[in-house]
């Protein structure tokens, strides 16, 4: 991955899905469902941190994610936005309930 702002959302959305326990697959196909283009291999990839996707992409999987995350136990996968507002996935906000 070229893309600093690329690493650190993909680091934050792999580790909110760990600690979630929730599958690349289930992910995959909650994005595709939001309008997501890419492949199941390229998400996995993605994920794995060997293959850069396009920012509207990586918006739409931490929306995904987002949207199967329990908000109650789970803070929020920051968008390229809340990375660039404020400055690292770091000062990203958390979920409030």
């Amino acid at each position: 991955m070229e893309d600093s702002l690329g690493r650190e959302q993909t680091v934050g959305l792999h580790q909110a899905l760990e600690r979630a326990s929730i599958g690349h697959r289930r992910l995959w196909v909650r994005y595709l469902y939001l309008g997501g283009t890419a492949d199941e291999l390229e998400v996995s990839a993605y994920l794995h941190q060997c293959l850069d996707l396009p920012v509207r992409e990586r918006d739409l999987l931490s929306w995904a994610a987002n949207t199967l995350l329990d908000r109650r136990y789970h803070p929020r996968v920051p968008s390229s936005a809340d990375f660039l507002r404020h400055g690292t996935g770091r000062g990203a906000p958390e979920r409030t309930a």
